[in-house]
């Protein structure tokens, strides 16, 4: 399919997306307003948990107490990252909302939610996808998540929190989870690049799906990934937010915090390494990063 056509697709659902889109994430025909009334919705999300919970056999409860959370922008190459860390294995638990939204959209089309929305025509020929759906899900997949993680945590599960760090208050509500749970090891994965990078990857792994799943990919906006680069700047909320929640006075209530940093915004990759013991550095392979 000619380039223009992935072009123009994407500046469709971009505008599908926007405010007053009927994809937008808060717009009427987003699942946690559809539902918002329903008492079986329970049921579903009840489901959900459980069916989620399920596909990981192997995961150990009550062990280490070691929580892995992501950091980046979407596209920046988290889960490549993740998969190159040496100690995860199957019996670390993945909690990530895009599957949570997997399962959200399934219901979604076994209930003929969306009918409506898969037969819009896009530019390049084909239809709206289940999987470009994922925004109508969104708030409720945080929801679910939420739950999941409580679970887990509750059983002390090594778990790998899969997520942007996009959103400023996620630190305190993490780290008092976390210490509240007798967690006594966190790492911050920071994974950096530029917006422009995030973007074109973001929408190269979109179109593959498009192209070549019957679900099609999950389309992310252009203008999500812009505005976690407040006003332009070369670096990501993310990695701000990541930096913070380091520096974070609750730290002390972990016995060991670490932050990794790998950053792609320059010519050449660089890796940043941080760590601390009860709120107190001692370790820190860049020090003016951490002043910035």
């Amino acid at each position: 399919m000619p380039a223009v056509h992935c072009v123009e697709t994407a500046t469709r659902l971009e505008t599908m997306c926007g405010p007053g889109g009927e994809l937008h994430p808060d717009s009427d025909r987003a699942s946690h307003r559809l539902y918002a009334e329903d008492p079986l919705r329970r049921r579903l999300i009840d489901q959900t948990i459980a069916a989620y919970l399920s596909t990981q056999t192997a995961v150990e409860a009550g062990g280490q107490f070691w929580a892995i959370a992501t950091a980046g922008v979407p596209g920046a190459g988290k889960s490549t990252s993740i998969r190159r860390h040496p100690d995860i294995d199957e019996r670390w638990r993945t909690l990530d909302a895009d599957r949570v939204k997997e399962y959200l959209i399934q219901a979604a089309l076994q209930d003929g939610d969306y009918t409506d929305l898969l037969s819009i025509d896009l530019p390049d020929g084909g239809t709206v996808m289940p999987r470009e759906l994922a925004s109508l899900v969104h708030f409720e997949s945080i929801k679910i998540l939420d739950e999941l993680q409580e679970i887990c945590m509750s059983r002390g599960e090594n778990i790998i929190l899969e997520g942007t760090f996009s959103w400023t208050g996620l630190a305190d509500h993490l780290l008092r989870s976390l210490g509240g749970h007798g967690y006594r090891r966190l790492t911050i994965m920071d994974v950096e690049v530029t917006c422009a990078q995030a973007q074109q990857r973001a929408v190269g792994r979109w179109w593959k799906g498009r192209t070549s799943d019957p679900l099609g990919g999950r389309f992310v906006p252009a203008a999500t990934i812009a505005a976690m680069y407040p006003n332009g700047s070369a670096e990501s909320i993310c990695a701000k937010n990541a930096r913070a929640a380091f520096h974070n006075s609750l730290t002390s209530e972990i016995d060991t915090v670490e932050l990794f940093v790998d950053d792609h915004t320059g010519t050449e990759p660089v890796d940043r390494v941080f760590t601390k013991s009860g709120g107190t550095l001692n370790y820190a392979s860049d020090p003016s990063y951490l002043d910035s």
